[in-house]
């Protein structure tokens, strides 16, 4: 093979490499750049060959490039020729990307020349972030989701205790009724059906990523949810005006989680007049523009605190010594999930008003 034949073999190997080929001298100076190279970097040829090829770097390895080939030179310590390691390179643009980097020495002529193989990581690296991040956001939607179940089957497993144990009272009164006792229970039976509801729902959400929709009425969906939580109210003391009066009232709603939705802001509204005199809630609903239906839960609480008004929906947010601070995100969760929109406001008349808005099915 002649030189004019070696040197045009030599050129179309570097042309044809879908990695990137650079070569320098001892000096540093780029003698040549494959296009691979020159695609990888934005550079075209003519603007890299012959000058220094710490252009292609970030720092500090491009304060540093000069004093490591003139070490190796001096004691011939490789600090990447013959090795290989994972650098940084620098685009024209000034971006920065990952790329692992050989280098090798060839003797020509008496001089010696580094070729350096470059091998763009972005891909790879992008790969591997993305990996990590499903595997973090798969650990936060399992903690998520356990967290969720606890606060959402914690709600009808009290109303269970809370019925169970006005029954136990009857039974202990001389002159019980039984038919309040067997209203108890069945008011706990139907907490219990309740709870068996929530887990369909989540086993359907993981098996399917969604949940069963239909055309309901939202006043006797509300009016159920409201039924939930009558003992806690009464435990409670607290007085639950309920004004359905909103027509039409057909939504396509998944029900089951409208009504968690409902006993979420109830137990919350409920939970808010602990420490007041006046124990009032007021659960409405009413048509407003746009063919929307809204639902309002307002009490007479010590109201919302400005600290945590901004990021009240917000995960792990709390006003409860003992809360988990799930139940208002899952809701939010839940209204966003059905195109509507949920928000709190001050009570004029003292304490606080939770409100939803859905869409009304179309006639």
């Amino acid at each position: 093979m002649s030189v004019r034949e070696h040197d045009s073999y030599l050129a179309a190997i570097m042309n044809a490499a879908l990695d990137g080929i650079i070569t320098i001298d001892e000096r540093g100076t780029v003698l040549s750049m494959n296009p691979a190279a020159a695609t990888l970097f934005g550079f075209a040829p003519s603007e890299v060959i012959g000058q220094n090829v710490r252009m292609l770097m970030p720092e500090p390895d491009r304060g540093r490039h000069d004093s490591y080939i003139g070490e190796y030179l001096r004691t011939g310590t490789p600090k990447i020729i013959g090795i290989g390691r994972q650098v940084e390179g620098m685009r024209k643009d000034g971006s920065i990307f990952p790329m692992e980097l050989g280098v090798s020495v060839v003797a020509t002529e008496g001089k010696r020349v580094f070729v350096g193989l470059i091998h763009d990581l972005s891909q790879s690296r992008q790969f591997e972030r993305r990996l990590h991040e499903l595997q973090t956001n798969r650990l936060d939607l399992m903690e998520n989701m356990a967290a969720g179940l606890a606060h959402e089957l914690k709600q009808p497993l009290s109303a269970i205790a809370a019925y169970i144990n006005f029954a136990h009272r009857q039974l202990k009164q001389k002159d019980f009724s039984v038919e309040k006792v067997e209203e108890l229970l069945d008011n706990a039976s139907a907490q219990v059906f309740r709870a068996s509801e929530i887990m369909d729902n989540l086993r359907q959400f993981i098996a399917r990523g969604d949940t069963v929709r239909s055309l309901q009425n939202l006043n006797a969906v509300v009016r159920t949810a409201c039924e939930f939580t009558d003992a806690f109210a009464k435990e409670h003391n607290v007085k639950t005006t309920v004004n359905l009066e909103a027509s039409p009232d057909q939504v396509i709603i998944n029900k089951v989680q409208i009504q968690q939705v409902v006993v979420n802001l109830k137990r919350n509204a409920i939970e808010a007049m602990r420490d007041v005199d006046r124990r009032e809630m007021t659960v409405s609903t009413r048509l407003i523009e746009g063919n929307m239906i809204q639902t309002d839960v307002a009490d007479t609480g010590s109201g919302l605190p400005h600290s945590i008004r901004d990021r009240l929906f917000e995960q792990f947010t709390t006003t409860k010594p003992h809360g988990l601070g799930v139940g208002l995100s899952i809701s939010r969760s839940i209204i966003e999930a059905h195109k509507g929109a949920i928000w709190a406001e001050p009570n004029p008349g003292g304490g606080t008003i939770f409100s939803f808005v859905l869409p009304l099915a179309e006639p």
